[in-house]
């Protein structure tokens, strides 16, 4: 299997003296199976030093409607920078995604239908094949999501499996279906306050569900944030009410990190 080694050049300062030191990435593509043996293609990168000795905490990517693309890629390189195992998964199927937006909108909205089998066992079989690495510590586990992939972020929190921590960009937020009563992975939620596909009203609804939950939440608005305002150039996709908004693209991602460090590191 084809692996590639990224380099980070990083630096430590000891003592008012700034030392370089590197930070080397492994990536590879990998398939896996849900419980039905369709089969899936995440992304995996991690530091080149986890090993089974040296177990490193998780951080499992689920992408929006478009499928897993090098957006995700992309985060779960830069979460592996942070010293994460990080892997994009896959919740279409492997090469299943479209080439168009109608086409993945269909493909979301099947799942959507299926929300508690085909769906479910998509988030869970990604979650499992994280925790079969042996390089993973298994207590330190958590996902972030974008669109879509933050419904799926949020439902395997609520699944109560044992996830830490769970980060919805932008994400749909209707609850699943039985109305659970707890959950334990703490969650951090981040909404365009101009969002006309996730609406505010949304939002007040969500915000109930985590309050009977009983959970550790958090929940940031952005002002003048559309919908998908992490996805650069998607203003461009013939999608009314969604556009990329940098401010609230790098606040949230920076409110991201502190709250995975404080979890899992």
């Amino acid at each position: 299997m084809l692996l590639k080694l990224w380099i980070t050049v990083l630096s430590v300062t000891v003592v008012g003296a700034t030392f370089p030191f590197f930070n080397p990435i492994t990536e590879r593509l990998v398939d896996y199976k849900d419980a039905q043996n369709t089969v899936q293609q995440g992304f995996l990168a991690y530091p080149t030093f986890a090993t089974p000795l040296k177990k490193r905490p998780a951080v499992i990517v689920f992408h929006a409607f478009t499928g897993r693309t090098e957006f995700d890629n992309g985060k779960a390189r830069d979460l592996a920078k942070l010293g994460y195992v990080a892997f994009a998964a896959d919740t279409y199927g492997k090469g299943k995604a479209a080439s168009d937006v109608p086409g993945n909108f269909a493909i979301m909205g099947q799942l959507l239908g299926n929300r508690t089998t085909i769906l479910r066992n998509r988030i869970l079989s990604s979650w499992n094949y994280v925790k079969s690495l042996p390089f993973v510590d298994t207590n330190r586990i958590g996902s972030i999501g974008f669109c879509f992939g933050g419904l799926c972020t949020l439902d395997l929190a609520r699944f109560n499996v044992g996830l830490k921590a769970a980060v919805s960009f932008h994400g749909t937020l209707t609850d699943y279906p039985g109305n659970g009563t707890s959950i334990d992975a703490s969650v951090q939620a981040h909404h365009g306050d101009e969002d006309p596909h996730t609406t505010n009203a949304d939002a007040d609804a969500f915000l109930v569900e985590m309050r009977r939950r009983n959970g550790d939440w958090g929940f940031t608005r952005y002002a003048h944030a559309l919908h998908a305002f992490t996805l650069p150039g998607v203003e461009n996709w013939g999608i009314p009410g969604a556009a990329f908004n940098p401010i609230a693209s790098n606040r949230s991602w920076t409110a991201m990190e502190a709250f995975l460090a404080e979890k899992l590191l």
